[in-house]
């Protein structure tokens, strides 16, 4: 039986992939490189060090790295801010997960800055038991470690829980974990994330019930 849910945040709680590219693309400008789509999307799930490691190359040292990351979820979230929405029927479905008795958590790679822009402007300051991100946890997805500690932090047991991802790397991990695996096709489309082989995939939230969990 299900006790827990586990989301992550960009393209589970809000679709803004596109948000995020765009982010990339002006700060690549700022940098004065081209940061494309497809080089994006390959590592999208990973930490922007991860990211600006694979765009830019090894050479760059950790401050910088910092420095960039820092600078680059600014613009995302002024790009964002404007266009602030959940994914359809999430906020339905985390009513019906409290009403239900299942605990619920966020697991994101994201920085808490983000995390924090998210879950005040769509007011879910109250709707998640736990929340963890890429600080409290040195290994990045697709490493179960931050599912771990959210299962951890719930005080459940990782075959009591499921895991909504919308990335390869998340899935990877949601399921190295242990726990079921949602996979929301926000980032990628339902062909691209069967590979992985997640429990089930969904368009969003008007599409799965507790019941169903």
């Amino acid at each position: 039986m299900i006790t827990g849910a586990i989301f992550d945040m960009d393209g589970v709680i809000v679709d803004n992939i596109s948000h995020h590219l765009q982010a990339w693309k002006q700060l690549g400008q700022e940098l004065g490189r081209e940061f494309r789509d497809e080089d994006v999307n390959r590592v999208f799930g990973k930490r922007n060090r991860e990211i600006l490691r694979s765009l830019i190359g090894d050479d760059l040292p950790d401050e910088q790295l910092a420095e960039f990351g820092r600078r680059k979820e600014e613009l995302y979230r002024g790009i964002m801010a404007p266009e602030l929405r959940p994914v359809p029927g999430l906020p339905e479905f985390l009513k019906a997960l409290k009403a239900s008795g299942i605990k619920t958590a966020v697991a994101t790679s994201g920085p808490i800055e983000n995390v924090r822009f998210v879950l005040n402007g769509l007011g879910f300051q109250d709707a998640f038991d736990a929340i963890i991100t890429g600080l409290d946890v040195r290994e990045s997805k697709p490493d179960p470690a931050i599912f771990l500690l959210a299962v951890e932090r719930l005080g459940l047991k990782p075959a009591d829980c499921v895991v909504f991802e919308d990335s390869p790397p998340g899935i990877k991990a949601g399921k190295a974990a242990g726990c079921r695996c949602i996979a929301l096709a926000t980032t990628h489309t339902a062909d691209e994330l069967r590979q992985y082989e997640p429990d089930g995939i969904i368009k969003d939230f008007r599409e799965i019930t507790v019941a169903a969990l």
